[in-house]
């Protein structure tokens, strides 16, 4: 029986202990070969899914494993920063669930490349149960890549048709992947419980722990390879509307299946609910926002109350937020929400809801929002919430929407008011140099429909 312990951090050790060294990086996981010092008999242990990387930080980072069979404790985890280096076993996780395995890594170096793995180091013989890289926080002066993906509507019912199709998110994932991509970060309405009626929340917190453990299997090698930051959208069920324990069905599930930056993993700090927060990778700032959690007032698409101009962060949001700007100096300030602070669409009801991407620049305290990114800086203001591609250019600022990576819902200029938009599935490829940020909007076909660099 696996015994529940509290989460600990584990500094890197200096020398190989635990498990035998293996003579070459190898396993399931990346495509990088098969296992050869570990024992024929493969156990009874067997991951779902890749592990999900999260939180890096310029020491270190975290790995989250779900175990589908097998006992928790005999898991380990060992790094290595090149193929000529000897393993360090970190030794067994952290136990956060019957099912939850968690590591998080101290005492690495900056902008470094590591390979790891997590391997079965059971009585009855070892194996490797996946393999792949991670690099930590780049500094000043890094090149880097990053993704941007939105409105995957994954549910607890994979057979349910009415939500997002998770063959167009793998299909997506898989595209990601492919290339060197350091995290990912996903806009909101990560999850979907349409099954259960318009915006209602799950039922309980076993089904909200079922649509994460979908949607981390549908990443596939994605969730192993690049880092993994959430938004929180409307349909994730953390809604400043709904009762405490509604939300916390929702909440629970996230902070123990998608770990993310607490207020004390960075400088910049943020939520304890780790719903909002801020960190820097290379020459880039980035700022999480949450604009559900603190609403008060529901938003049903015209089945309930709701203003364009009464959404809000919340004040002691709004003050971090207005902080970690003046504090900012990094050369480019992206800023990442699921939808403005308030709507400008095509009608009364959108913008109620919250549509119109820079078209609300100026509406309720969306104005509050723009002037602060105005005053300090910020380049690029990403959303998702249309399910389109889009970008409005407003005061010198980008408003983007980079596309929706399974929803089946398209809507159009009568909706959202976009002039200029395509309803086509894909994702946000961003290029960030010291010179430059470069963004193309990707679809499934793999030609970019559009792109812009700022400089």
């Amino acid at each position: 029986m696996s015994r529940y312990v509290s989460a600990a951090v584990i500094s890197l050790l200096p020398a190989l202990v635990g498990c035998e060294e293996d003579s070459a990086f190898a396993g399931p996981g990346g495509g990088l070969g098969s296992a050869e010092c570990f024992t024929s008999d493969e156990g009874t242990h067997n991951l779902l899914g890749a592990p999900l990387l999260f939180s890096p930080t310029s020491h270190g980072f975290g790995v989250s494993a779900i175990l589908r069979a097998g006992d928790l404790e005999t898991l380990h985890l060992r790094l290595r920063p090149t193929a000529s280096s000897p393993w360090t076993d970190v030794g067994p996780p952290t136990v956060r669930a019957s099912d939850l395995a968690e590591w998080t890594v101290d005492g690495l170096e900056a902008g470094r490349r590591y390979e790891y793995q997590v391997t079965d180091c059971s009585q009855t013989g070892g194996k490797i149960l996946y393999a792949n890289r991670a690099i930590t926080q780049r500094p000043p002066g890094q090149s880097f890549t990053f993704a941007l993906v939105s409105d995957t509507h994954i549910g607890s019912d994979l057979a349910f048709d009415n939500q997002g199709d998770e063959t167009v998110l793998s299909a997506i994932s898989g595209d990601i992947a492919a290339a060197p991509t350091d995290f990912v970060v996903n806009l909101g309405d990560i999850l979907d419980y349409h099954q259960y009626g318009f915006l209602a929340p799950p039922p309980t917190a076993e089904i909200a722990r079922q649509s994460y453990v979908n949607y981390r299997n549908t990443l596939g090698d994605l969730a192993g390879s690049a880092f993994h930051y959430p938004v929180i959208g409307g349909w994730d069920s953390e809604n400043g509307c709904d009762t405490a324990d509604v939300i916390d069905r929702s909440r629970s599930q996230r902070l123990l299946y998608w770990p993310s930056p607490g207020p004390a993993t960075y400088p910049e700090g943020g939520s304890a609910f780790e719903d909002y927060y801020a960190f820097t990778w290379g020459d880039a700032l980035f700022i999480v926002l949450n604009v559900f959690s603190y609403t008060p007032t529901c938003h049903l698409l015209g089945a309930g109350p709701g203003l364009a101009d009464d959404w809000t962060l919340g004040q002691a949001q709004l003050d971090w937020f207005r902080q970690t700007l003046a504090n900012a100096r990094s050369k480019w300030k992206v800023v990442l929400i699921h939808h403005p602070v308030g709507g400008n669409a095509g009608d009364d009801i959108n913008s109620a809801y919250g549509r119109g991407g820079g078209r609300a620049a100026h509406v309720g305290e969306q104005e509050m929002v723009h002037e602060l990114m105005k005053q300090y800086g910020v380049q690029i203001f990403f959303y998702g919430h249309d399910h389109v591609f889009t970008d409005m250019l407003v005061d010198g600022i980008h408003y983007t929407l980079p596309g929706s990576a399974g929803a089946p819902w398209k809507f159009v200029m009568a909706e959202t008011g976009y002039d200029t938009f395509w309803p086509d599935s894909g994702w946000g490829r961003v290029d960030v140099t010291p010179d430059e940020i470069h963004v193309q909007f990707i679809p499934m076909t793999g030609a970019p429909l559009f792109d812009y660099t700022v400089r």
